[in-house]
């Protein structure tokens, strides 16, 4: 059980973010005065408004840099209307205060984004945890990947409705990372299972334009996946992503350090793994020997 003083600070906090929002980032929308069934746009359909938030972002993000630097930006939305995942990539276009903005506009909170047309909510409501678009880039390459998971993917069985609210987030925000983990598993050992086939055919067979194209869907890169799980802190419940305190902050941020320093310490990624698998994945709760799971193709 909290302690009533702990929890008196969260409730008032949380209140008045509910109530008045965050300065410099959203306001209540004072476009719902006629209701929740009012039409008002797409662009205006939320709990809140974010121009407090296009200000802030635009006064302390120089996207001249972004596009023009050597750091590749991706930022990930789903179009309101086709329901399907878009992603932005500075590598191939562009990235500008729109997307980062349509990237982060989750409803019913926070309204669509319009881009070129289209409006686009936040893309965590359909993959929270994207890593679908390093390991189909191209050219694909070795790589070290960072997730971080800030729900909680297992828990204990709620006893409370009060429990039920904040089980119920945590699934629908982490539950399917690893499901998309295990299919890229899958997806990346059949490139692997492709082109060593392709290595075991006779040179003349293997230089025909038809194997040449085959060929192109292997790889032997290696995928390491750490995955850096935020913890349980004290006091939290199912309105912790709404909690903009400066102790709550804190302790995030102090949580996430920590873990990220000992995982560089570990440097878990220079294990050997299986070469006709050529995936691991580290739990930075489990400090042990890569996970790596071979599947049946």
């Amino acid at each position: 059980m909290q302690p009533f003083a702990a929890l008196g600070t969260n409730i008032a906090a949380q209140m008045m973010t509910i109530f008045g929002g965050i300065a410099g980032y959203f306001s209540p929308n004072q476009a719902l005065a006629w209701g929740i069934h009012a039409d008002v746009g797409v662009e205006r359909a939320g709990f809140y408004t974010i121009d407090a938030l296009h200000e802030t972002l635009a006064s302390l993000a120089d996207f001249e840099r972004i596009n023009s630097g050597p750091t590749r930006l991706t930022v990930g939305a789903v179009n309101v209307r086709s329901g399907t995942m878009h992603y932005f990539d500075s590598r191939a276009m562009p990235v500008t205060l729109k997307h980062v903005l349509a990237s982060g506009a989750l409803p019913p909170a926070f309204p669509a984004v319009r881009i070129d047309g289209d409006p686009y909510w936040d893309g965590g409501i359909y993959s929270n945890t994207p890593i679908e678009t390093v390991f189909d880039d191209h050219p694909r390459r070795d790589s070290v990947v960072f997730t971080v998971q800030m729900w909680h993917a297992a828990g204990p069985e709620p006893e409370s409705v009060w429990q039920v609210l904040n089980r119920q987030k945590d699934i629908q925000f982490a539950s399917r990372a690893d499901s998309h983990i295990m299919r890229q598993e899958h997806i990346h050992q059949l490139r692997h299972i492709v082109r060593e086939l392709v290595r075991l055919m006779p040179e003349a067979q293997r230089e025909t334009p038809e194997v040449k194209d085959m060929a192109g869907y292997g790889c032997g890169t290696f995928m390491h996946i750490v995955r850096l799980k935020a913890p349980r802190l004290d006091h939290e419940d199912h309105l912790r992503d709404i909690d903009f305190t400066s102790a709550g902050i804190h302790a995030r941020w102090q949580a996430g350090y920590s873990d990220t320093m000992r995982t560089l310490e570990r440097r878990p990624w220079e294990a050997r793994i299986d070469p006709m698998v050529g995936v691991a994945v580290y739990d930075t709760d489990v400090p042990d020997a890569p996970n790596t799971r071979p599947l049946n193709p």
